[in-house]
């Protein structure tokens, strides 16, 4: 199982005021508070801890088909080097982030996770789900030989997409993400 996330700080920072009254109380965990708390930067430790969460729950929901909204019911820890885990009730997803002066994006994982391709990209102002779904498209037409005019993205009931060629499911798992001016997806 795959999810994954991003976040571009500038739109990040016009668009939530994480400094409001009761905001991180809603979303993060007493744990993940004393970690933002004692945290250098504690904006990007804010959106990175925001899309390790994004990130597992897109895992998660892939993977148990049940949709939730109750942040605080997913908690993370940090390792090293913005690695960590989440934990989902008795799921448990390892975590990979990047963290840059523009955006943080996280990459959620479980053991039977093979062969992850990521791809991180600027987006244009306009259109920007159809951009990444292009993106998606192209990477695989490049990847598999098949043509990519004969390729579709299609969403579940919950929202979860992947690629088909001739109405069979090419790929284990896709994950899409899209923030203000960036985009990303992984795919196994």
């Amino acid at each position: 199982m795959i999810g994954n996330d991003i976040v571009d700080l500038r739109q990040a920072a016009k668009d939530s005021n994480w400094k409001r009254p009761r905001f991180l109380n809603k979303i993060f965990t007493a744990k993940e508070q004393l970690i933002i708390s004692t945290s250098e930067n504690k904006e990007h430790m804010v959106w990175l801890l925001w899309s390790m969460k994004e990130a597992a729950y897109k895992a998660y929901v892939r993977e148990t088909k049940h949709r939730f909204f109750n942040p605080k019911r997913i908690e993370c820890q940090l390792g090293s080097t913005h690695q960590g885990t989440v934990c989902i009730d008795e799921k448990l997803y390892d975590l990979k982030s990047v963290i840059t002066s523009d955006y943080v994006h996280s990459v959620a994982t479980n053991a039977e996770t093979k062969h992850l391709e990521v791809h991180l990209f600027k987006l244009p102002v306009f259109s920007q789900s159809e951009t990444v779904k292009a993106k998606v498209i192209h990477q695989l037409s490049c990847n598999k030989g098949i043509d990519s005019g004969a390729m579709e993205i299609k969403k579940t009931a919950l929202g979860i997409p992947n690629v088909f060629f001739k109405n069979e499911q090419i790929l284990q798992a896709l994950s899409i993400s899209h923030h203000g001016k960036y985009g990303a997806f992984a795919m196994c």
